[in-house]
């Protein structure tokens, strides 16, 4: 069930804030290396594909950038690792300057009426 007016949407008993968008993108966490695939984004925070998770733990802090298509320029974040599983991390943005929610909705608005492209 999707709530457009408040923002929600309902997957079996689970009530997210925000909807969530299919989406890749390229981010980079500033302590790893490699490039990382955002998989899944929405107003709140995002899911990356990370091949090698040690040392990433669940309330961590960590600072990403982020490029999106919708930018000139890739969007530096603070955020807090929410949960690690077997495909990835999922973080929730922390502190969002209203330049970086505007770069993260207008992305957001831009894409989230379209399919993703594999």
């Amino acid at each position: 069930m999707i709530d457009v007016r408040s923002q929600h949407i309902e997957v079996s008993q689970d009530r997210r804030q925000y909807p969530r968008l299919e989406f890749r993108c390229t981010a980079h966490f500033s302590h790893l290396k490699e490039g990382l695939i955002v998989t899944d984004l929405s107003l709140n925070g995002i899911f990356v594909e990370v091949a090698d998770k040690t040392g990433l733990e669940p309330g961590q802090e960590v600072r990403m950038a982020i490029k999106f298509p919708t930018e000139r320029q890739a969007v530096l974040l603070k955020a807090k690792i929410a949960n690690v599983n077997k495909r990835g991390v999922g973080c929730q943005f922390l502190d969002l300057s209203t330049r970086n929610f505007e770069a993260i909705r207008n992305c957001f608005d831009t894409f989230k009426d379209t399919l993703p492209i594999d």
